[in-house]
């Protein structure tokens, strides 16, 4: 029988949780371990990646294995530096599930560092606070699979719905707060930029599939967003909402 010898499994990141960092080895469980061992057949002595979704990534030699657990020595430990330098919010008002999923799997992998969605006067209205909850849980774990495949270092955060006077409450904690509207007066977005030197929290907000309240967008612009164009073009809420922060971000050079 052919000797067996140990692989490089570094095609795939594995999420740990920071929990399960403890000085020279770190654990990987459920759906991770799953995967290493029962997809990817790994044995003792492979080596793997794994990064904590807050920055830090591990190079890791496999010690132990089954399809419950894996642990590995840490051989390496890095921190890195693909993510971008700005913190862009996307709100979002609450749209068709479907639809949030595509939002939230493609503004992870554009580089959306976390995502509110809101209650609006026209928004999708089949949202009980138990089913929003069920949501909120399968959108981070929609997050966690798209910050794996386009490897990024942080998984996005998804707070708890809110209501749309709780949302508008944020946007002091904001650098810069834009508005997508379609309107010939609205400026667009490198106006913003040029005129604002010190960026680096941006709160986007893209309304629901039947838009704004004429109250609502009023009462954006009150609390302080500015409206801006993202085109001539009208276009759905979800693909304003995954648009924009990637108009946002090309325009700092950092998409």
């Amino acid at each position: 029988m052919a000797k067996e010898f140990p692989i490089d499994i570094t095609v795939t990141n594995f999420i740990v949780e920071p929990g399960q960092v403890k000085g020279e080895r770190l654990t990987l469980t459920g759906e991770e371990a799953k995967h290493l061992s029962q997809v990817l057949r790994a044995k003792p002595g492979d080596t793997f990646w794994a990064f904590d979704g807050s920055g830090l990534k591990y190079r890791a030699v496999i010690e132990s294995i089954d399809k419950t657990s894996v642990t590995g020595i840490i051989a390496s430990t890095s921190r890195l530096e693909n993510e971008p330098f700005y913190n862009v919010t996307l709100a979002q008002g609450i749209c068709r599930p479907n639809k949030m999923d595509e939002i939230v799997e493609k503004g992870t992998e554009v580089g959306v560092s976390s995502f509110i969605f809101y209650y609006s006067d026209k928004g999708y209205s089949k949202q009980t606070e138990e089913s929003s909850s069920r949501k909120t849980s399968r959108l981070v774990r929609i997050a966690r699979a798209a910050a794996k495949q386009s490897k990024r270092s942080i998984i996005p955060n998804i707070a708890e719905f809110v209501s749309f006077v709780d949302l508008l409450d944020q946007r002091k904690d904001y650098d810069l707060a834009l508005v997508a509207h379609q309107d010939a007066s609205s400026k667009p977005i490198e106006h913003y930029l040029e005129e604002i030197t010190a960026i680096r929290k941006i709160l986007l907000l893209v309304g629901p599939e039947s838009g704004f309240s004429e109250s609502e967008f009023e009462a954006c612009l009150n609390a302080g967003f500015m409206p801006t164009g993202l085109g001539p073009r009208r276009l759905r809420t979800e693909t304003a909402a995954m648009i924009f922060p990637a108009l946002i971000l090309h325009q700092l050079g950092d998409l």
